[in-house]
């Protein structure tokens, strides 16, 4: 598979490819209604969440410009967390993004396939080279707008690209679909839990629950999987890979079990919160993190009682400190849960149970499907492996 090399400024200077930074926005342009501000800590790879608090007031339109995000945007995290890859789904609100992020807008499609991009920031390729430009300061690691625009793309043939990008897009959609299934079992559950507890009495989170029940040490030599604070978003977290204790930092010190509710403890309105099903005795959190274990009421309950607006004011009502606002253990533990008759609690919990262990399955799932797309891409992008054979394989797990 023959392919073109360039870059993305002569991509720009053909007329093919728009690429730009984020809006740099003043305090006093902030307002509702407006643009919420997607920033990178809203951006993982394959996904944006539209979870932040800030708006930028409708009057600085004109400012905005072209910054103002359109449906199919690539974005790249070019601060803090460099290198993960998302594209803007569809939304009903206007977004505007920050400056720590850049976003590509392909023009000409008859030169470059836009989902064949998206695959490249995740190629080889384009890490060898950004790794390479990527500086570090005592705050934060960053690639400049500069170093991107420098950056060599290998361009197979039009038609060729689009084959990649579909044997990949396979996996993708299968992705998106079992997600699509789990946020559609997360609305169910809420407005069945919402049924049942209204008007109910409360009782303290620290009566039905333990809040870090389990506090492990440092074994040397030994393995972990280490869950950190910013791996946690609304809803889910990322599984982590296997690291060894040696390298942990010192505030890997919660234990994680099955059945455990998971919320940081900094900045609660983000909302950043999971539910973890995974029997994995490695699983270790953050001291970041309160780790909520059930023993008064099942672990479908528990998590659903977490994850109401209530809560989450709660939260941040009690969060201590301006800057870095944090909740205290034992401020968990006060936290009113609904609570309404047994028969009602054994009745969702009956029903939660099943669907929550259905969408364990499907992330569990989707860590496969998305593992073997990030083999595939670098295989496949090189020339390395035949798009036939690729689609061979994705055939048989989609």
């Amino acid at each position: 598979m023959s392919a073109t090399s360039t870059s993305i400024g002569d991509l720009v200077s053909a007329g093919a490819l728009e690429f730009g930074d984020g809006y740099r926005t003043r305090r006093s342009e902030h307002g509702r209604p407006g643009f919420r501000i997607i920033r990178v800590a809203d951006v993982f790879d394959n996904e944006v969440h539209f979870d932040g608090p800030d708006f930028v007031s409708h009057t600085q339109a004109s400012a905005i410009g072209s910054k103002v995000g359109k449906t199919g945007d690539i974005l790249l995290t070019t601060k803090g967390t460099v290198g993960r890859v998302a594209v803007l789904p569809p939304t009903e609100e206007a977004v505007v993004y920050s400056p720590q992020l850049c976003y590509f807008r392909v023009l000409d499609h008859a030169k470059i396939d836009q989902r064949f991009l998206r695959y490249w920031f995740s190629s080889q390729e384009f890490w060898d080279q950004a790794s390479y430009r990527m500086n570090n300061t005592d705050m934060a690691a960053y690639i400049n707008m500069a170093d991107i625009r420098s950056l060599k793309i290998s361009l197979p043939r039009p038609s060729d690209q689009q084959r990649i990008a579909e044997v990949l897009g396979a996996l993708d959609d299968k992705i998106v679909a079992n997600t699509k299934l789990s946020r559609t079992i997360d609305q169910f559950l809420a407005a069945y839990y919402s049924r049942i507890t209204k008007n109910s009495p409360t009782v303290p989170l620290g009566e039905i629950a333990s809040v870090n029940p389990e506090t492990c040490k440092p074994l040397v030599g030994g393995s972990l999987r280490y869950i950190d604070i910013s791996s946690v978003g609304p809803g889910s977290y990322e599984f982590p890979e296997i690291t060894s204790w040696d390298d942990a930092p010192s505030r890997a010190r919660r234990q994680v079990r099955s059945g455990d509710t998971l919320w940081s403890t900094v900045r609660p309105n983000r909302r950043s919160h999971a539910l973890n099903l995974s029997s994995d005795e490695l699983l270790v959190g953050s001291t970041g993190l309160a780790v909520l274990r059930p023993y008064g009421i099942g672990y479908s309950y528990l998590y659903e009682s977490t994850k109401t607006p209530e809560f989450s004011a709660y939260l941040e009502n009690v969060a201590e400190g301006s800057a870095y606002p944090a909740v205290r253990a034992n401020r968990f533990e006060d936290a009113p849960i609904s609570w309404p008759e047994s028969a009602a609690r054994d009745s969702f919990e009956m029903a939660a149970d099943p669907l929550r262990k259905m969408q364990h399955s499907n992330e569990v799932e989707n860590q496969y499907l998305a593992a073997l797309r990030d083999t595939l891409i670098p295989q496949l992008m090189s020339g390395k492996l035949r798009v036939k054979d690729a689609e061979t394989l994705v055939e048989s797990v989609v």
